[in-house]
């Protein structure tokens, strides 16, 4: 079962890279058509030799940092904007890493288990931000919408896939202790998990069954949104970053571009 969920995670990052170089020859699609059709694919490995070399620059990291990670512009714009991007695209990305991440890790041998105090701490509470995140963006659309949010399916599919996901990883969470036991301290450190373990012990269910029934349901779910992110508008709170830190001005730019 581990070669097949690690076939799946390949295929899943294989058709997210794909994605990311489908979107990123479409933005240098302009620049590539002023190049004669020999030189083209010289002229947008330049390209993406000049970005890497931005992001070397001091100046470029800094604003990497606040405009890309932090986002400080936004955050000067809409307080709520910036907490729910933040929300999203940080506790999701966390929540890959510990998951699929971790479960690498711990297959390569790396002594690190999901019962430690500090991992299962750090999922509930990813889930949780997660949670909080799809929370403002479903009461930013249709609770008090503004002129200029337009909602379409893919919006609500996309934020009730994450809902799923979030709330499907502690059902991941309470199926497991049920099956292998509590560990000691559980009752602090997965402090969403545990209480779910209290809620669902008296259903008396047959706990590996549906542990492994569900851990395929919410990894698989998992992967499919890995793999569809490039192609969706939730791409852009990762395209972001990188396309601020890219376009930074450098020093001279900044300089030249100065009153005089």
């Amino acid at each position: 079962m581990d070669a097949l969920f690690h076939g799946l995670s390949a295929l899943a990052l294989a058709v997210f890279a794909w994605g990311v170089f489908e979107r990123v020859r479409f933005w240098l699609r302009p620049e590539l058509q002023r190049s004669p059709g020999g030189v083209r694919w010289r002229r947008a490995l330049s390209l993406a030799v000049q970005g890497v070399r931005r992001l070397r620059r001091p100046s470029t990291l800094r604003t990497l940092f606040w405009n890309g990670l932090v986002q400080r512009q936004l955050w000067r714009e809409s307080r709520q904007r910036w907490l729910m991007h933040l929300s999203l695209s940080w506790s999701f990305a966390g929540l890959f890493v510990i998951g699929s991440g971790g479960n690498f890790l711990i297959d390569l041998g790396v002594p690190l288990a999901k019962d430690d105090h500090w991992f299962a701490a750090t999922n509930d509470f990813l889930g949780l931000t997660l949670l909080l995140g799809v929370a403002i963006a479903l009461q930013r659309r249709f609770l008090s919408p503004k002129p200029y949010v337009h909602t379409v399916f893919e919006d609500t599919a996309i934020l009730g896939l994450l809902a799923f996901l979030a709330l499907g990883g502690y059902m991941v969470e309470a199926a497991r202790y049920l099956k292998e036991g509590t560990p000691d301290g559980v009752a602090t450190y997965a402090f969403l998990g545990y209480p779910l373990v209290r809620a669902l012990e008296p259903l008396g269910a047959d706990w590996a069954r549906a542990y492994d029934a569900l851990w395929w349901l919410h990894a698989s779910s998992g992967l499919g949104l890995v793999a569809y992110l490039p192609y969706s508008k939730l791409f852009h709170m990762f395209a972001s970053p990188a396309t601020i830190a890219i376009s930074a001005p450098t020093v001279a730019e900044e300089v030249a571009a100065w009153p005089q």
